[in-house]
């Protein structure tokens, strides 16, 4: 399986699972690796960014700017946020752009 579809299914697999109790808040090494994704496939198709953000803040959605913000600070989110990027920079940028491109098409 290729870095892009093996990010893709680690996307697949913890979003429905982001949110926690009391007040809706992500898991910072899910949500700032799918965060990551996204942003790297809205910044590979720009014509397609609008929908990509969209799906960026059903991540978060019903937690709070500050408990975002808390969370983005966290050493787990940016170690995560570290650790994709670097895996991103590896991958060929057609491989990728494929790989956003049947994302949407999924309508995921």
């Amino acid at each position: 399986m290729t870095m892009p579809k093996k990010l893709w299914l680690l996307a697949a697999i913890v979003a429905p699972g982001l949110a926690l109790a009391d007040e809706p808040a992500p898991q910072a090494q899910s949500f700032a690796t799918v965060e990551v994704i996204l942003e790297h496939c809205a910044k590979l198709i720009p014509a397609s960014a609008d929908r990509y953000r969209e799906h960026a803040k059903l991540l978060a959605q019903g937690a709070s700017e500050e408990t975002l913000a808390k969370l983005r600070k966290s050493e787990e989110y940016r170690a995560a946020r570290d650790s994709t990027l670097e895996s991103l920079a590896k991958v060929d940028e057609q491989v990728a752009k494929k790989s956003c491109e049947q994302h949407l098409a999924q309508g995921q």
